[in-house]
């Protein structure tokens, strides 16, 4: 990944959000919260490439399918996917979509690669706002009390996440990370994108290419999320 990253201490950022306060999201029409998960790639984007003839994409929409069918009881959610087959759907695209559907929460899977070989676990990012940070007096007190519930929510959920997926990867966490992530970058909702392995690494290969492990990675996503909205 060739992107800006500023990693942070996922405890310091607890303690910042803690002070900022804010309360989980309105409910959405008909009391239910809206949750988008974004498979990523699709189509002729492959992604990266895990074996032969399986693709980031491939594994991604596996996952997001499973993770849907979990929460598919939950009575207080709604779940859309940005993509539910294997088509290509552009970055424009999906972010036009979260932007008119203005869900509660937006979570988007993905793998890893590079690093070298011995890079393995599970990272998350999360988008920082550092736009308003650095320009206080451009930015209105309502717009800078909604960008910091956006990112409260989503360290919050980023902390569930971690403590559940460190049960299929223990002592993988690769931590909490700022990122300028296109897929996040600019959204107006609470977002994380969370990176579920490594293709370039045997042993988070071996995992991510069993069916056992994806709808666990998938359970443990939903456990996340029922923690969160309850």
């Amino acid at each position: 990944m060739s992107y800006k990253i500023k990693k942070i201490c996922l405890m310091g950022i607890l303690a910042l959000v803690f002070f900022m306060g804010g309360a989980l999201p309105l409910l959405a029409a008909g009391g239910k919260r809206i949750i988008v998960i974004d498979p990523s790639h699709g189509g002729e984007d492959t992604g990266v490439k895990i074996k032969d003839r399986v693709d980031e994409k491939d594994i991604t929409l596996i996952i997001a399918l499973a993770l849907q069918k979990e929460l598919a009881q939950e009575s207080n959610l709604q779940i859309i996917l940005t993509r539910d087959s294997d088509r290509e759907l552009s970055l424009e695209e999906r972010k036009k979509n979260v932007a008119k559907i203005k869900p509660d929460f937006f979570l988007s899977i993905h793998i890893n690669s590079g690093f070298g070989k011995n890079a393995s676990g599970f990272e998350l990012y999360y988008p920082g706002f550092k736009d308003m940070t650095e320009r206080k007096t451009a930015v209105n007190v309502s717009t800078r009390q909604a960008k910091n519930k956006y990112l409260n929510d989503s360290v919050r959920m980023s902390h569930l996440i971690q403590k559940n997926l460190d049960a299929l990867f223990p002592r993988k966490s690769r931590g909490l990370r700022e990122s300028d992530l296109p897929i996040i970058d600019g959204l107006s909702v609470p977002a994380l994108v969370v990176e579920i392995g490594f293709a370039t690494n045997s042993e988070d290969k071996k995992k991510l290419l069993s069916p056992d492990t994806q709808v666990e990675i998938a359970r443990a996503l939903a456990k996340s999320i029922k923690s969160f909205f309850r």
